[in-house]
């Protein structure tokens, strides 16, 4: 893009040449006014820039910086980011029978709980029986950070006659989820351009997969003993894994399952809504976890904050590489080995240029390897970095 200093040349050159300018208060003038003018020329330009880059997806921003993202989202997808989902959970409440709990009383997750100190209210009004009383509550924020496990123990706020002040989960109805992210929503709308739906073809499948939360990509496969069972190999986003790596729920298998069986789409006929070919066999299946370990040997700047720079550095390439499924993935994002030299490329771009290692290892499933293809389930992740 031209610059202001080269705006302002350009305009300035154009005067004095066109009008033969010779008087040096009119110079002068002259001057003034190309230099207001390559600003705003400038301005233009950018104007320009930005919206050509709102015309595609890949470079548009949220509608809240100025842009047209969202908008972009409903074209193609007909929804919005989706936001964070509270966690619902039912609790075993101990008390006097007739004691009455209130809409709207609030509960703390106790410090051993899995997510301590987050806040959980009841919605409906509830009068104690005095034998197995259990309410359900919902977190009053979303998020995987507001999950607990069954056995947690959560205090109730305030004090309630003839109610234990103690209560524990029972059992766990939903799951609380991340709310989507941009580059996330931002994938799902390129998938709705680029894979063309098929009618049942491991397409669709990637396609249906994009309208369950938290999943960040599915991997669809012909069952290797059975033609008409399709796998659908599910990985979650690091946020909501039960791990950080990618594991999905067991609520999120089911979620991914109803989503190809059926449009979550309410406002299409109940008989419309139909996905998946009537003849298919669908498994939904969590990703099998390939743990990476990296050794680097002799880093001589061996300090906390480089071996931080070249861990997130690892870690993020290694999550751009994924199994290749023909038919739904396109071939100039193939992605699906991982190289020894590749990360060793990374790592000396992270550090300093005076800074060097004299050796460099990487294991994949506890086996030395220079390079590694990725198929089907098999999805890598890096287990451990180690510096010698």
């Amino acid at each position: 893009m031209v610059t202001i200093n080269e705006l302002y040349s350009n305009i300035s050159s154009d005067f004095r040449s066109k009008l033969n300018l010779s008087d040096d208060e009119l110079k002068t003038v002259l001057d003034a006014l190309a230099s207001s003018l390559s600003g705003q020329f400038k301005l233009s330009y950018l104007a320009l820039e930005d919206n050509k880059n709102e015309q595609f997806p890949d470079t548009a921003t949220l509608v809240a910086n100025g842009g047209t993202l969202e908008r972009q989202g409903y074209i193609y997808l007909n929804r919005n980011i989706r936001p964070a989902t509270s966690t619902v959970i039912n609790l075993n409440v101990t008390g006097i029978a007739g004691s009455v709990v209130r809409s709207g009383l609030t509960f703390k997750s106790n410090d051993n709980s899995l997510n301590p100190g987050k806040v959980y209210t009841l919605d409906t009004e509830y009068t104690l029986t005095g034998t197995d009383d259990i309410i359900e509550v919902r977190s009053l924020l979303g998020g995987s950070d507001v999950n607990l496990l069954v056995g947690n123990a959560l205090t109730i706020t305030e004090p309630v006659i003839g109610v234990e002040q103690e209560v524990t989960v029972e059992s766990v109805t939903s799951q609380g989820l991340s709310a989507e992210s941009t580059d996330d929503y931002r994938s799902a709308i390129l998938d709705a351009i680029q894979l063309e739906p098929q009618g049942g073809s491991k397409t669709d499948y990637r396609l249906w997969a994009n309208d369950a939360q938290g999943v960040r990509l599915v991997y669809p496969y012909v069952k290797d003993s059975d033609a008409g069972t399709v796998q659908i190999y599910v990985e979650a986003t690091e946020e909501d894994s039960t791990d950080g790596n990618g594991t999905p729920s067991s609520e999120m298998l089911s979620d991914v399952y109803d989503v190809i069986e059926f449009d979550p789409d309410e406002t299409i006929p109940t008989y419309n809504r139909g996905r998946k070919p009537v003849q298919a066999t669908i498994e939904t299946i969590a990703i099998a976890l390939n743990p990476v370990d990296v050794e680097i040997t002799g880093l001589e700047v061996n300090t906390s904050e480089v071996q931080a720079s070249i861990e997130e550095n690892l870690k993020s390439y290694i999550k751009t590489v994924r199994p290749f499924v023909s038919g739904a993935d396109l071939s100039r994002n193939k992605n699906d080995t991982l190289y020894s030299a590749r990360l060793q490329s990374i790592t000396t771009d992270v550090i300093d240029a005076s800074n060097f290692f004299t050796n460099f290892t990487m294991q994949v499933n506890g086996t030395s390897q220079n390079s590694y293809l990725f198929s089907r389930e098999n999805v890598p992740y890096l287990r451990n970095l180690t510096f010698v």
